[in-house]
């Protein structure tokens, strides 16, 4: 006997977002995303990626080919900052997109 397990994620954002996508293969899942603002998209703000945060991004993105990472942050217009050991993104929006459906 199969039983779904209902699960509620408030807030659509960055975190949210990266936690339904992480948990979008377990097929006895039943996710749903609770978002306030009408639409989803950018509201100018930006996440600073510490160095270990890139690595991780990095290593998730390497399963769809070589060079994704690069791609994605130029794409999210992602600024280095090296002094920092961060990368500034203000493309959320594309950020959230480009990240695989399960990993």
């Amino acid at each position: 006997m199969s039983h779904q397990i209902r699960l509620a994620i408030i807030g659509g954002g960055l975190a949210g977002a990266s936690c339904a996508n992480a948990l979008a293969h377990n097929q006895h899942l039943d996710i749903h995303v609770f978002e306030s603002a009408p639409v989803m998209s950018e509201h100018g703000a930006a996440v600073a990626l510490a160095i270990n945060s890139q690595r991780a991004l990095r290593h998730v993105l390497s399963a769809q080919g070589a060079g994704m990472m690069e791609t994605v942050m130029r794409r999210a217009q992602a600024v280095p900052m090296r002094s920092t050991r961060n990368m500034l993104v203000s493309d959320i929006t594309y950020l959230q997109a480009s990240l695989p459906r399960s990993f």
